[in-house]
């Protein structure tokens, strides 16, 4: 898992060579404008879902890598070791996380204010 700030995208386009399309989609914002469901622009395939956190937070194994990056609102998300939590973090608008594939997460975790999430998930 990799947790960062938008702002430092650029930083990991070595270790991720087509994060350089998924900036040139950010930078367009595309996913801010596109409706909810699957998009592929510039050979990069990305879902824009929108739900109330702690609406359906159950584990999930990441197929691909992926980039999760929150448009509006904030949740919690976790990296899952043996059906427990070893890192937990504040995604909020700004901010992305990398999860390698078959990486286990959840997401959409109980918080004290629950609300409303727009994001997005490109596949690396």
């Amino acid at each position: 898992m990799l947790f960062d700030i938008l702002e430092n995208l650029e930083w990991y386009v070595g270790l991720y060579p087509s994060l350089k399309r998924v900036i040139g989609i950010m930078d367009r914002s595309l996913p801010y404008q596109d409706e909810l469901g699957v998009h592929t622009v510039d050979g990069i395939s990305y879902e824009v879902q929108s739900y109330l956190t702690g609406s359906d937070s159950m584990i999930r194994q990441s197929e691909l890598c992926q980039m999760h990056c929150i448009l509006e609102g904030e949740e919690l998300l976790s990296l899952e070791e043996n059906e427990s939590p070893s890192v937990v973090i504040m995604a909020t608008e700004g901010r992305f996380v990398i999860l390698h594939e078959g990486e286990s997460y959840k997401n959409s975790m109980q918080m004290a204010n629950d609300g409303v999430v727009k994001k997005v998930i490109f596949n690396l």
